[in-house]
């Protein structure tokens, strides 16, 4: 099971360098986003919603602890504040941070509180999944929609209301009708497979889109279309033709 998570921090070296301690000795962790401020990070925590932020505390324009403020409670992830400096570890605590490491990062007090983490997140995620599916219990879904499980609830849409997919690694972004994005930890091959039939076309190995909501052909060299939302997605060379030919039916 993969843990969603972003990394704030001002530094460029400081980010790369807690990526690459984190692919080696924390494969559970899965950098979906990063932030070089306050401001950007809270953007960023709205739109991926991640379970565990690795935040560092002294940046400019606010810091972590404001950042912290300036979110609703309940929230729906945990901390682990990445800091030079000792004396904030106190402060980190009654933030409700799971840990502090200090910088220059030790790789093992790094795995052991990402692994902390983790003896959080996993009972809160099964905990609102099953929430989540008891409240649906006798609902009238319908059979053809598709479930999107993320971190904190279960999305429903049928596949008439979804405008398109796009592929982010072991991610899928999904655009829906009349809600934001959502970024669902499942692989766009897996929804390829289920809305095979569902009129949906993949025009490049990174999209799927619904050809219902497909508004116009875009004439550039490589091909692309326009979508309801007023996207715009590639059509690959290699599925030119084949696009073409299923929009002309």
């Amino acid at each position: 099971m993969k843990i969603i998570s972003i990394i704030v921090d001002d530094e460029d070296k400081s980010r790369d360098n807690l990526r690459v301690l984190l692919a080696e000795y924390c494969p559970s962790v899965e950098i979906a986003g990063e932030a070089n401020s306050a401001a950007t990070a809270l953007k960023l925590i709205k739109q991926l919603e991640p379970q565990l932020i690795f935040l560092d505390i002294e940046m400019p324009g606010g810091s972590g602890f404001q950042l912290l403020q300036s979110l609703p409670v309940p929230r729906n992830f945990e901390v682990i504040f990445v800091t030079a400096y000792d004396q904030y570890g106190i402060a980190a605590v009654k933030a409700c941070a799971i840990d502090y490491v200090l910088k220059p990062i030790d790789a093992l007090e790094l795995s052991g509180a990402v692994e902390k983490a983790i003896t959080q997140i996993i009972p809160q995620q099964e905990n609102s999944r099953l929430r989540e599916l008891i409240a649906n219990i006798g609902k009238p879904i319908a059979e053809n929609r598709i479930a999107f499980p993320l971190a904190d609830k279960i999305v429903f849409a049928a596949p008439e209301d979804i405008i398109r997919l796009e592929a982010a690694g072991n991610y899928t972004h999904v655009y829906i009708s009349g809600q934001k994005k959502i970024i669902v930890c499942k692989t766009l091959k897996e929804y390829n497979d289920l809305l095979t039939g569902q009129h949906f076309i993949r025009t490049h190995q990174s999209h799927l889109v619904n050809s219902r909501k497909i508004t116009a052909w875009i004439k550039t060299e490589g091909g692309a279309i326009s979508m309801e939302d007023g996207s715009q997605v590639p059509v690959s060379r290699q599925r030119k033709e084949e696009v073409l030919k299923l929009l002309m039916k």
